[in-house]
C-alpha cells in the first residue's frame, strides 16, 4: 500500500470533475434471464435494457437494447456464464416419516454446461464461437461446508432423528479471457447468444446470466 501523499498538482487524476476527459473504471456488463424447465434452443443476452420486460438493475445494467449509449465505451476482457438452479442446495428433514431427498442441483448444472455453444456477435460478424458452455466458468461461486451429525433410523419412527442432504456444483476452471481484448463503441450493435441443437430439460426453471468483465470508459463529470 502506497502511503505517500500526492502533491496538489497530482490530484487532478483523482478528480471526478474533468470536463471533456474520459475515465476508465473496472466494471462488468451483465444480463440475467430465465432458463425454462423444458429447455430452449437459444438465449439472447444484452437485448432487453432496464425498465423493459420487467428487468431491473438486479437483472441487467444495459441502458439501451443491444448497444452502449454515447459516449460510453467498454473493453471486453473476459466472458463468464452463471447458472443458478431453482433447487435448494440443502434439504433438511426432521419429520420421522419423511426422508431427506437429494436435490437436482448438480444434475441441472451438468446438463447446462456439458453442451451448447456461445456466440459473441458484434456488428455483422462473430468475434467468438466456442463450446461447450462449461468453457465459460464464473469467477465467483458459493463455497459450501457442512458439519453434520446424523442418527441412523431406529426401530420406531419416534426414535428417528433429522436428516440432512446437500447437493451443489458449479462450472470451474480458468476464466475465458478474450485475447486480444475487444472494444465495444457507442451505438455499435452486439449480443451474446447461447445455442443448443435441441432443448435440454432441467428439473425446474433456473436463472442464467452472461457477464462480460472489463473496463468501462465514460466522460468525467
Amino acid at each position: 500500500m502506497d502511503n505517500s501523499i500526492p502533491s496538489f498538482e497530482q490530484l487532478n487524476k483523482f478528480a471526478v470533475n474533468r470536463g471533456g476527459e474520459y475515465e476508465g473504471i473496472r466494471q462488468t456488463l451483465y444480463d440475467f434471464q430465465t432458463y425454462a424447465q423444458a429447455g430452449q434452443t437459444s438465449l439472447n443476452f444484452f437485448q432487453v435494457p432496464q425498465g423493459q420486460g420487467g428487468k431491473t438493475i438486479a437483472d441487467t445494467n444495459m441502458e439501451t437494447a443491444g448497444t452502449l449509449p454515447a459516449p460510453k465505451h467498454f473493453l471486453v476482457q473476459s466472458i463468464e456464464l452463471f447458472f443458478f438452479p431453482a433447487e435448494d442446495i440443502v434439504t433438511i428433514s426432521n419429520a420421522a416419516a419423511t426422508d431427506a431427498v437429494l436435490t437436482n442441483n448438480s444434475n441441472d448444472v451438468q446438463k447446462f454446461i456439458e453442451g451448447g455453444s456461445l456466440d459473441f456477435f458484434i456488428g455483422s460478424k462473430s468475434y467468438l464461437q466456442e463450446a461447450p458452455l462449461g468453457r465459460f466458468p464464473p469467477k465467483t461461486k458459493l463455497d459450501v461446508e457442512h458439519s453434520v451429525a446424523l442418527q441412523m433410523k431406529q426401530a420406531t419412527a419416534a426414535d428417528e432423528a433429522g436428516q440432512v442432504s446437500s447437493d451443489y456444483s458449479v462450472a470451474a476452471g480458468r476464466p475465458y479471457f478474450i485475447a486480444p481484448n475487444v472494444l465495444l463503441t457507442p451505438t455499435q450493435n452486439f449480443n451474446v447468444k447461447i445455442n443448443w441443437p435441441t432443448a435440454v430439460a432441467i428439473s425446474a426453471d433456473a436463472r442464467v446470466g452472461c457477464v462480460m468483465d472489463g473496463v468501462l470508459y465514460r466522460l468525467s463529470q
